[in-house]
């Protein structure tokens, strides 16, 4: 049994967002349709490539964040890293992703961030464009076809 799509929406993706300064209703969409898409809303919170949690996020994935994107931004890293348990994070920070529904959320947006998505002006009706941004920046893919969540992080400023 998953988690209520609305009621993760309006308890944990919009209060998360809101308190990083990055909320939208796109962003929210975007955010459950990916819950949605990876772990059939929590159904499953380990993938068979290695992803954890409600956004099956990777360990890989997860450093990617932290050193391509939160690293430059102090401030926000320090509010991410809030979310986070006092203890567990320290020893197992990558199961954070699995029992921490806000800390999951907060890199699942920045790893959408560092990738470089726009939602400037798109819908919360507009499905396909948030599945196409899902696709494009969740999962690129390389050359051969593979799938993967590595994107090629945004240009550091001198």
């Amino acid at each position: 049994m998953g988690i209520d799509a609305e009621q993760l929406g309006q308890h944990i993706i919009q209060p998360t967002l809101e308190l990083c300064g990055h909320y939208s209703a796109a962003a929210q969409q975007l955010l459950v349709g990916t819950a949605a898409a990876e772990s059939n809303l929590g159904e499953q919170l380990y993938g068979k490539q290695g992803g954890l949690g409600l956004y099956r996020i990777s360990a890989e994935v997860h450093q990617r964040v932290w050193d391509d994107y939160l690293v430059d931004f102090p401030e926000l890293a320090s509010r991410v890293r809030g979310f986070a348990s006092q203890r567990l994070f320290f020893s197992q920070p990558h199961q954070e992703l699995v029992y921490n529904l806000a800390y999951a959320t907060a890199i699942a947006w920045f790893n959408y961030l560092r990738c470089g998505a726009n939602l400037a002006g798109i819908e919360t009706t507009d499905t396909e464009a948030l599945a196409a941004i899902w696709w494009h920046y969740y999962h690129p893919t390389d050359p051969d076809g593979t799938r993967f969540m590595n994107c090629h992080p945004r240009t550091r400023a001198a």
